[in-house]
């Protein structure tokens, strides 16, 4: 080992707690890249509180509300509490690819796809309720791109096989600090369907963290749903069997 590598391996954590560009560090890999992003999603063991905005024909339509309840990347729970007609209504993630619908007018819980759409709107339920892409994508590093104008690895993500949502997304992360930018997500036929831009516009997450996330439709024009978060309560802790199918209809 040469004494330059040395001092590169010593110093590494302090300049990634610095949050100095990878220039300034030992050489990232695209697994790397991708779970420091997914850790900026992944607010494991908290509460959120969002507002759901699904446009039509530039339109907006509908509005929801919900409660999130996120223990880890396998386990979340989404409650909506608005519009009343829908008051009540469940989304489960009760372990990987495990995904459950409770309906109260029914009273029933049903087995859903985590490709579904989420409560109607152009995200799908793995895009909510499963935060790291690293479980289902294997990542590849194919450059580096200019995203409203800041520098960021593009990643291409491959599906480990035919069960997840997609088959390939690229995903453009922020040089500078690894804040998830963008997402383009492809079908199994290769065709692009839909774009992810993300931000933080308020301080109500922590730093770093998206709390306004737009899916844009490419198939669809003027279609696209906007979620902002609203509240977010950190280090939460929840029930036995809050994350456990045989116990939804119960809560």
């Amino acid at each position: 080992m040469t004494s330059l590598t040395r001092r590169l391996l010593t110093c590494a954590p302090l300049l990634a707690a610095l949050g100095l560009p990878l220039s300034a560090r030992a050489e990232l890999s695209a697994l790397d890249i991708l779970n420091r992003a997914d850790d900026k999603i992944d607010i494991k063991q908290s509460q959120v509180e969002l507002e759901m905005l699904v446009y039509r024909n530039n339109e907006l339509r509908k509005t929801y509300r919900m409660l999130l309840k996120y223990e880890d990347a396998d386990h979340t729970l989404a409650e909506t509490t608005f519009p009343p007609r829908n008051q009540g209504e469940k989304m489960l993630q009760a372990g990987r690819r495990s995904y459950w619908l409770f309906l109260p007018n029914i009273n029933k819980s049903v087995r859903i796809s985590e490709s579904n759409s989420f409560s109607n709107g152009d995200f799908s339920n793995a895009d909510i309720l499963s935060p790291r892409l690293s479980f289902e994508y294997e990542p590849k590093l194919v450059g580096v791109e200019s995203i409203n104008n800041e520098d960021a690895y593009k990643l291409e993500l491959i599906a480990k096989d035919d069960g997840t949502a997609y088959s390939k997304i690229f995903y453009w992360v922020r040089k500078s600090d690894f804040f998830p930018l963008r997402r383009e997500y492809y079908t199994f036929s290769q065709q692009l369907l839909k774009r992810l831009d993300l931000r933080q516009t308020s301080t109500v997450m922590p730093g770093g963290v998206p709390d306004a996330l737009m899916m844009t439709s490419v198939l669809e024009r003027d279609k696209k749903t906007v979620i902002r978060y609203t509240k977010y309560s950190p280090n939460s802790t929840f029930p036995p069997g809050t994350f456990d199918e045989s116990t939804l209809m119960r809560r």
